[in-house]
């Protein structure tokens, strides 16, 4: 189908799609691109050294005269990751078509960047719903009709763990057990805290349910313990901040959590959705796709990587004008141990 320019270029329609696409990921609490964020490479694959923590070795104390000692670099295990396709193709069809022909070019445009809209969100909901993957599981395993993926970063199974008692039940000790998890963590993390605790509503409803949290009242009553009481006993306690996060995304039609809400994460602090430099933990990489290359595309160089799109038509009878989005990404885990998963319902 051939490419249709007359109303929309790939590099305008490209534009809108990162334009919205920085908007998904700029959602305060609407995404785990903050632990996981958008890094853009000019390639189909990543290269990395896996299960770096993010510490140096000091460094040692030289004599004066003498010649500084070498230090120790990365790992010598290099991994590569290809980064595999997501997109979407959504149809504008014959009927609807026909409706937008009364219409003046500038509603037939908005209808079309309603359409790249469209798309970006569902390429969005995608890598998130990896991204909560690779958290949960410290690895990327996808299993589809069409697409396998198992890439496996290597988190230490210890940091993979049920909880001995279930916060369903009131008189657990949500604290101490918090703490001894936060040891293990420290074990595998250079002794160092996550920077976040994040849950979803089913295990914030569970942990605010503790006993320990309930406050004392005249005549021997007692009351659930408030939000912000639970969160300042928390801090006084040692814990990292705690976050809620209970995104979900349809596939196939189905609401599906991101993180599953019966656990809890440790992560590590957060940094900005469109960090470069990524997290602690590791990056969403987005690549270069074929498309992004095409000279009838006109898309710079410097501009190619991430999501773009274009707007095709056929002049042919029963056709339709079809608005793609295109792109290749995953979350990778430079540093799968900096996560930790644990089921508390």
């Amino acid at each position: 189908m051939p490419l249709w320019t007359d109303l929309m270029t790939p590099v305008e329609a490209t534009g809108i799609a990162r334009d919205e696409q920085y908007l998904i990921e700029q959602s305060k609490g609407g995404t785990l691109a903050r632990y996981l964020p958008n890094v853009f490479v000019d390639s189909d694959h990543v290269r990395f050294y896996p299960g770096t923590s993010g510490l140096v070795d000091v460094a040692a104390y030289r004599a004066f005269n003498a010649p500084p000692e070498i230090g120790k670099g990365q790992g010598l295990v290099r991994k590569t990751i290809d980064l595999p396709s997501i997109a979407r193709n959504e149809p504008i069809d014959e009927m609807t078509q026909k409706e937008l022909a009364r219409l003046s070019d500038d509603r037939v445009r908005k209808s079309i960047e309603a359409a790249i809209r469209r798309n970006v969100q569902a390429i969005s909901s995608r890598q998130e719903l990896t991204r909560g993957i690779a958290i949960e599981q410290g690895k990327v395993v996808v299993d589809t009709e069409n697409v396998w993926i198992n890439d496996d970063y290597g988190r230490n199974a210890a940091l993979t763990v049920t909880a001995a008692s279930l916060w369903s039940t009131a008189g657990v000790d949500r604290l101490t057990a918090m703490n001894a998890w936060l040891d293990v963590y420290k074990t595998y993390n250079n002794g160092a805290l996550p920077g976040a605790v994040v849950m979803g509503s089913t295990a914030w409803a569970a942990y605010a349910s503790g006993s320990q949290f309930a406050t004392a009242l005249v005549g021997g009553a007692t009351r659930p313990g408030l939000k912000a009481e639970i969160l300042a006993l928390a801090e006084s306690a040692g814990i990292p901040p705690i976050e809620v996060y209970d995104r979900s995304v349809s596939v196939n039609g189905v609401t599906t959590k991101v993180l599953s809400s019966n656990k809890i994460y440790f992560l590590p602090e957060a940094v900005a959705p469109d960090d470069q430099n990524g997290s602690l933990l590791g990056a969403t990489y987005w690549g270069r796709t074929v498309s992004a290359g095409f000279d009838s595309w006109d898309i710079q160089p410097d501009e190619q990587p991430g999501i773009v799109c274009g707007v095709f038509k056929e002049d042919s009878v029963g056709s339709s004008i079809e608005v793609q989005g295109d792109s290749i990404g995953e979350p990778v885990l430079a540093n799968a141990n900096a996560s930790m998963t644990i089921t508390v319902v």
